[in-house]
């Protein structure tokens, strides 16, 4: 601009800014006409020169390629949606992210909004989560939506943040959206994991049943999308396919996704942690004694349930099982751990309904450890969500050796393997109950399931999830830095 129109046009330029400066400094302030346009022909001097200092340090931080890095890729960033909730795809960046440091790379994690108190507060300060923008004070009317669709939109101005990096990995959106703006901006490969299509475009039928917006700031950015789908669906749409790479949660969901996004995927299932040996423990330990957290005492053999309070996850179902359990187990009880939503209510009003208050018991907000030890010491543990996608609780009691019954579709399909556990006929309760009811008949019986589930998760360690991970980003890396020699020497 400066070179094509300031310097030709500056003659005339500065004689109006001498006018202008004599009309408005000289008749506002009764500074002398000299003065006034002096003024403000320096003023636009200083102005023009900022701009021209701008853009020339913009040709560094944004503009040509970057030369290879020695030693090749070393610096990722991890893109994700938010931090606001302890869920799977939360655990599945949180382990990437660390799992990635220990072999060596420099890793940050970013994400439009984060709560450590809400989302793995035992785990989340290890991430060191950094966020794209500054995040708005907690009183701020729908602030999780403001900070999602304000990072959303303002990429562009925050993209130079990655002018260092050598590969992004997008999990889910709007990060891999995030991402495609910064390949476009920036020149940094990208990979894009998803753990479902997007579910604001592509939603599944329990979601039309039940609704899986559970407050209000996903309610006004489901409200904003349907306003305006026809664009996210394109930018949805866009940032998939145009990914370097595109890593799935398995192959169930890695089915729906190549067939929605038309293009390749490669099977990524999340993962869980195996212990060498030691599960599962002796079935005395989990069909005798007890323990108490936060103040509930726990009877043994119980059955666990782990999961977001969503209406989805149709806790209902399992609520309605364990009263068909107890007619020929007693003393079962239902643990249900997690913080509660506002879906909770209606849980325990069902409770109440079929007169089971000493059989569930919801125990609120617990630490990762006392997770574990109710995952150690369960006798059976339950997944009655009937589509989702995969259900990382699933893998994380078989690694402690812990028998699951689930239904016959979506997700167990791929992580319930024959003599592990329990498939139930869909939505069918009473075939539920039955699968429950005899692992907890036979003490026998339920130690060989456990013994099967525990050897059949180590198909599903999490380090086997970052071999693939690893892979996939140095793939487009390398592609990447070869593109850019070739672009150099031509």
């Amino acid at each position: 601009i400066l070179l094509s129109f300031a310097v030709p046009a500056g003659p005339g330029y500065l004689g109006n800014l001498e006018v202008a400066g004599a009309l408005v400094l000289g008749g506002g302030l009764g500074l002398a006409s000299s003065v006034a346009a002096g003024a403000i022909v320096l003023y636009h001097g200083i102005t023009a020169s900022y701009a021209l200092a701008l853009g020339v340090l913009s040709f560094f931080l944004v503009g040509g390629r970057r030369r290879a890095r020695a030693g090749g890729p070393r610096r990722i960033a991890v893109f994700h949606c938010g931090f606001t909730y302890s869920g799977g795809g939360e655990r599945l960046v949180i382990e990437e992210v660390l799992g990635l440091r220990r072999r060596g790379y420099e890793v940050e994690c970013y994400a439009p909004t984060v709560d450590a108190t809400r989302c793995y507060p035992d785990l989340i300060g290890e991430v060191r989560v950094k966020t794209f923008l500054p995040q708005l004070p907690r009183w701020f009317p729908f602030r999780e939506a403001a900070q999602m669709a304000a990072t959303s939109v303002l990429m562009p101005l925050y993209a130079w943040r990655f002018r260092g990096v050598d590969a992004i990995v997008g999990c889910n959106q709007p990060s891999a959206w995030i991402a495609w703006w910064a390949a476009r901006l920036m020149d940094v490969p990208y990979v894009v994991y998803l753990n479902q299509p997007n579910r604001l475009v592509y939603p599944r039928n329990i979601d039309r049943q039940t609704g899986w917006v559970s407050n209000a700031d996903y309610r006004l950015l489901a409200a904003i999308v349907l306003r305006a789908t026809r664009f996210v669906a394109w930018a949805d749409r866009r940032s998939v396919q145009e990914a370097d790479q595109l890593l799935v949660n398995g192959d169930y969901i890695g089915d729906i996704i190549r067939t929605t996004y038309r293009r390749a995927a490669i099977d990524c299932p999340a993962g869980c942690h195996v212990a060498a040996t030691g599960f599962p423990l002796p079935a005395e330990s989990r069909f005798g004694g007890g323990l108490t957290i936060n103040g509930y005492p726990i009877r043994r053999p119980y059955v666990l349930l782990t999961n977001r309070h969503y209406p989805q996850k149709r806790f209902d179902l399992a609520i309605r099982a364990v009263l068909e359990v107890r007619k020929s187990q007693p003393r079962t009880q239902l643990v249900i751990p997690g913080p509660p939503t506002s879906h909770t209510d209606s849980l325990k009003t069902l409770v109440r309904e079929l007169g089971l208050e000493d059989a569930v018991i919801f125990l609120g907000a617990i630490t990762e450890d006392e997770l574990q030890s109710l995952y150690e010491g369960a006798a059976v543990y339950v997944y009655p969500a009937p589509e989702e996608d995969f259900g990382m609780g699933v893998i994380e009691s078989m690694s402690r050796g812990v028998p699951v019954v689930a239904w016959n579709q979506a997700g167990p399909t791929v992580t319930v393997a024959p003599g592990t556990g329990y498939l139930a006929e869909p939505l069918e309760v009473d075939d539920y109950a039955a699968g429950i009811a005899k692992l907890l008949a036979s003490r026998s019986e339920n130690q060989a399931t456990g013994q099967r589930a525990f050897d059949w998760a180590r198909r599903f360690d999490w380090e086997r999830h970052i071999d693939i991970l690893e892979r996939a980003v140095l793939e487009v890396a390398r592609a990447h830095e070869q593109i850019s020699a070739e672009a150099a020497t031509a």
